[in-house]
Order: structure tokens, then sequence, then C-alpha cells
């Protein structure tokens, strides 16, 4: 296989900051052909179209998620209560504190959790970015314009939520947008797009940069239409591999749509990065509404939530939050507890793991107004479920509503679960034979009392 360095192919004037190396060090072939594909939950809606250019495209994947039975956290009713308690405004603990020790965290982590087919989610992600364009939606914009909305923040965003751990490197195609073969309507591209219809759009893009280009040592390909090519509307993770003309297998791709342009910017970037690290949709496939399972918190659900930061479960599974930073609950009795924000850098606990089954978890987290979740309302101490044994868009992490019927805080990036987090001076009973206490905070830790009852 011969390797040409990209540098021949980008455009003169490259925007700064622009890695130009070229691919190399072989992207990881011979992956199992395992084929997941994710499609975002979009509101867009066609904006006018503006006069065309020129343009031509195929390529795409698809599939339905398996529905899973899961344990499911109480709604409301007589098994579980939010009870408020009398609690000092400052409590004082050591860094880690329990009136019974902990079992290891590493006992309790899921041994279903691979890295095998998956993006890496630790070191240096690089993601190769094409533009295209179609014969019935020629481009027009230049490149260096859809560039720039995706050029730094996705990876800023991953560099703060992974604790510096993950660093996205975007390797992008600026010299033109690549026309597809075929008219963008012919591609099928929408809710029911087929694994079939999915690969051709993907190979199509392929195909239409050539053999000239070497794609070695990528690890995602994103594909990025034209701006106003409305029949490419939804944006799209697949985990088959495709085949680029330089004999180079690509493990993941991402096909990006209008909702990154006119729904939800460049955060859809981290969304469907997401699915190629490992991560499920957390919003419903089928009926009901996208913030219902898990409100505004983790953009695997509501990409535009008050509280986008992943979930402790999410970073723990991607080795950000490491296991020793996981207290797990694995016996009856109570234990105290000291958790730091989610969204705080350190080697602090991030959470309490209680498991329910073989496969379902209790979880327990701080959530603040710190980092990237700034916008938040609801602030405290999260509870949530948590099953592997579920696919995306059936529940695979449910938030437990602690203020049933409460509105939320009164907004619509999220609605009724935004304030579900536990304050000082309240208890509430699970339902699911655990009783979670916030008995103080200091600074911005909290300090809580689990009780497993069973």
């Amino acid at each position: 296989m011969r390797s040409v360095s990209i540098l021949s192919f980008l455009a003169p004037a490259l925007l700064s900051g622009v890695s130009a190396a070229p691919f190399n060090n072989g992207a990881a072939c011979g992956l199992p052909a395992k084929v997941t594909t994710y499609v975002t939950e979009s509101h867009y809606t066609p904006p006018p179209e503006p006069p065309t250019t020129s343009i031509s495209p195929p390529v795409s994947t698809s599939l339905p998620p398996t529905a899973t039975t899961s344990i499911s956290p109480p709604e409301s009713s007589s098994t579980s209560s939010f009870t408020s308690i009398p609690v000092s405004s400052s409590t004082s603990l050591p860094a880690s504190s329990s009136t019974s020790t902990p079992g290891p965290s590493a006992s309790c982590r899921p041994t279903s959790w691979t890295r095998e087919g998956h993006a890496p989610s630790v070191g240096k992600l690089r993601a190769a970015l094409i533009f295209v364009d179609f014969p019935d939606m020629p481009a027009n914009t230049s490149v260096s314009e859809l560039y720039s909305l995706v050029e730094t923040a996705p990876a800023e965003l991953y560099k703060q939520m992974s604790y510096g751990k993950l660093e996205l490197e975007l390797v992008p195609l600026l010299d033109k947008f690549y026309r597809m073969p075929a008219a963008s309507s012919s591609y099928n591209y929408s809710r029911a797009l087929t694994t079939e219809a999915h690969l051709k759009y993907i190979n199509d893009a392929l195909t239409a940069v050539g053999p000239s280009v070497s794609f070695a040592g990528i690890d995602v390909l994103y594909v990025l239409p034209a701006k106003y090519a409305s029949e490419i509307s939804t944006s799209t993770a697949t985990s088959a591999d495709v085949t680029a003309l330089d004999g180079t297998v690509i493990g993941n791709s991402v096909t990006f749509g209008q909702d990154l342009y006119f729904s939800w910017g460049y955060k859809t970037v981290n969304h469907e990065t997401g699915h190629t690290l490992g991560l499920p949709d957390l919003y419903p496939y089928v009926g009901g509404t996208v913030p219902q399972w898990v409100g505004g918190f983790d953009l695997m659900g509501l990409i535009g939530g008050q509280s986008p930061d992943y979930l402790a479960w999410h970073k723990w599974q991607l080795g950000w939050v490491a296991d020793n930073q996981v207290e797990c609950i694995a016996s009856a009795g109570k234990t105290t507890h000291r958790l730091s924000p989610i969204e705080v850098a350190g080697e602090t606990t991030k959470a309490i793991a209680v498991p329910l089954n073989g496969t379902a978890y209790l979880l327990a987290e701080v959530r603040s107004g710190l980092g990237i979740d700034a916008g938040a309302c609801g602030t405290g101490v999260l509870l949530y479920t948590a099953n592997t044994a579920v696919s995306g868009g059936s529940g695979p992490i449910r938030v437990i509503d602690s203020k049933p019927n409460s509105n939320g805080c009164g907004n619509n990036n999220g609605g009724e679960l935004n304030d579900a987090p536990l304050a000082v001076g309240t208890s509430f009973n699970t339902g699911l034979g655990v009783v979670v206490t916030v008995t103080g905070q200091e600074g911005d830790d909290y300090i809580i009392e689990v009780e497993q009852r069973i």
C-alpha cells in the first residue's frame, strides 16, 4: 500500500491550528465487522435554500436498537420517598471517609465493557474530515466556513470532559468539496436510513476523494455535507468497517447532517463521536420525548441540554474516571462518602455504584454549575440507574426523579428531570433497597450516606 502525504492535497492557505501531518501508522484493521448505527434526534427544519454551486455524493448505514428489559427507577410510588432532614450547613470529613469500607470499585466494574471495535477514548483520536457536495445541491459556502464550526470547539469540549485524557485531532481535507456521484435525494437519508444506504454514502465519499490520499492512522472518518443540502438531514454514526481507496480500513465513521449547522451546533460532533467511543443514545428511538430518561444531563441524550457533561457512568466506561474513583457498595449496611463534582478534574471520588444484579447499577454523582455545565439549573447529588444489558434508544440510563411533577427548572432544555439532584439536608428512598441521604457540603464536595437494606 502506497502512503501519500496529505500535505500534497491540502489547500495552500490552511486555517491556523490545522494539523496537516500525513495520515500515518495505519488505522486499526481486522476489527470485528460489528455494525451499529446511531441517528441523532433532531429538530432540524430546513432553511430556505440559497443559490448553490456544484455537488455529487453516495454511501451509508443504519441499525435498529435491540429492545431489552431493564431495571427502571421508580416513577413516583410509596416505595420511594424524598425527606428533608436537619443537617448542619458545614460538614467536615476527610477526603474519603466511610462508616464501613466500600468494596474496591474494580470488583464491580461491568465485565461487558470493552474497547474492541471502538475509537480510542484515551490519548489521541485522529479524525479525518471530508467535505462533500452533490450534483443537485452544489456547495454554496467555502470549505473553511464549515470547518470553522468544528475546528476547535469539539476538541476543547473533550479536553474538559475527559480531564485532558482525550485529544481529538482533526485532519481535514480543506482543498475543496468532493462531488458525490449521485444526487443528495438518491440516498434516502432519513430516520429510515438502511445500513446498505448509509455505507453507500460513506463509500461514495471515499471514492470521490480517490486513492491519492492516505488514510493510514485515522481512527474515525467524518463526512460533512454542503450546507443547505436538506436531503442530508440528520447526523449518523456507524461502527461498520469501510475501506478507503488507499487500502486503509476505517472502523468508525460519522456522517453529519444539517442538524450540525442549524440545530445542535458543534456539540453534534461530541455526541456522534461518543458513539464511536462506544456510548449509546440516551433518548427513546420509538415514542416518548428526547429528555424523558435523562433530562438535560449528558449530551448523549439531549445535545442542547442544561448539563451536557457526560455522566460518571460514561466517564468510568471511557477510562476518564478511574476504578478507584468509583466506590462500590456490595453489601448491606451504611456507608459515608465524599463526592466531588463530575465536571472538575482531580483524583477524588466521582461516583458511588451499587450493583443491583448482574447488569444493573444504582449510581450517585455530583452535578454542579462548574466547567461545561455552567448553565445547569439543577445541581446536587444526582441518582440514576444504568444497565449494560439495555441498548441505546431503550433507556440504558435513567435518572431518578426525586421531585415528580415539579416541572423541572421551568425551562425546556431537559424539562422535568432537570431538578432531580438532591440538595443538602434531604434523604431519598430509591425504592431499590437503597436510601441516599445528603448530609452536608464542604466547598464543592458533597457528603452522602448510603444505606443498602438488601
